[in-house]
């Protein structure tokens, strides 16, 4: 067995990294100087703390294209034949379109998170790609409407409200939040950080060939103007909450922005997102026992009077999460799919 296999093997957190992993789920290219004294170790310790949770596969960062270059995006639902659900979700996960495939139990075997730079491009998708797989029994599509809570919205709890309020405080701010970043450097840029959100300042600058300063402000930019969107993401099994679920919802369309409203209060939820289709609201939550569906289920009954939970699913197997290629246990591997690869290009530059 190598080295990689080892520590991918035995590595497990304790409560310095939980905390370190806490802080960059707030501040996800915050800088190891700023976090030292609020996490209490030094920048040599929480670098090396990092390095050993990149390399173990229990989590990671990434940096995609933000809300202003997306398109429409949908959760699409397949049902396929058994001896082909793992070819076919290795087959999808290597589209740019497919943000997050998970193998799930349930009315389907199969959801995938699609995103598109257009609506012409989501038809294309849906309408060309998807038809020609095979081992495909049925697939349905449902478009997203409103989105109310986002999975790089949630949070391990291991800091105080004052460390989070600090490490908040450590988020860079664009000197130039108006000014557009030239189309090539931008599309570079996320190019780079896409497999890996937290390259450094020196290695995005020798690599595209520009000052420190150019690149450091166009990050802070393009993040201020919605155009870079960097999160964490980690492996479940490690979060305290190995349970990954989905429940589609009915809900009358007068209630569906005050539901999603109290749906933002509830920690276990990772996505909520209102959707045109067979059911017009999607959750998707991690939680901490298999039983926790159901009873989740019932609090879901009990706080929202009216609602309609038609289905759910547990996922058995994320493939791929945010374009990184997961393993069976739901680590990062080395495998990254870029995202959004047909990304409209803009023609101003940084100002």
């Amino acid at each position: 067995m190598s080295h990689l296999d080892e520590s991918r093997q035995d590595y497990d957190l304790d409560e310095l990294d939980r905390r370190l992993i806490h802080a960059l789920q707030i501040n996800p290219r915050a800088r190891w100087a700023a976090l030292a004294p609020i996490i209490g170790v030094d920048a040599v310790t929480l670098a090396r703390r990092w390095e050993r949770i990149v390399e173990a596969g229990i989590a990671w960062v990434s940096g995609h294209p933000g809300p202003e270059l997306r398109g429409p995006s949908a959760i699409l639902e397949i049902e396929a034949h058994p001896a082909a659900t793992l070819g076919l979700a290795q087959e999808i996960s290597a589209d740019s379109e497919a943000f997050t495939v998970d193998l799930t139990a349930g009315g389907r075997e199969m959801l995938v998170l699609v995103a598109t730079s257009s609506m012409d491009a989501l038809t294309e998708y849906l309408m060309t790609r998807v038809p020609a797989l095979e081992g495909i029994r049925a697939a349905r599509a449902h478009l997203f409407t409103s989105p109310f809570v986002d999975g790089g919205q949630w949070r391990l709890r291991s800091l105080s409200a004052e460390e989070i309020a600090a490490v908040e405080r450590s988020i860079e701010v664009s000197r130039s939040p108006r000014g557009r970043v030239d189309s090539q450097l931008e599309d570079q840029l996320l190019r780079l950080l896409g497999p890996d959100g937290r390259a450094t300042v020196a290695f995005l600058a020798r690599t595209v060939g520009v000052g420190q300063r150019r690149v450091r402000d166009a990050v802070a930019a393009m993040t201020a103007q919605g155009r870079l969107d960097t999160r964490l993401d980690m492996a479940k099994a490690q979060s305290g909450r190995p349970v990954h679920a989905w429940y589609f919802l009915r809900v009358p369309a007068a209630l569906v922005q005050r539901v999603g409203s109290v749906l933002t209060r509830i920690g276990e939820i990772r996505l909520a997102v209102s959707t045109v289709g067979q059911y017009n609201l999607i959750l998707a939550v991690w939680l901490s026992t298999l039983a926790g569906v159901q009873r989740l289920e019932a609090v879901l009954e009990e706080k929202l009077p009216g609602i309609s939970i038609a289905d759910r699913s547990v996922v058995l197997r994320t493939v791929k999460k945010e374009g990184h290629r997961l393993d069976a246990r739901g680590r990062a591997t080395c495998e990254f799919s870029p995202l959004l690869t047909n990304m409209p290009q803009s023609n101003a530059s940084f100002e």
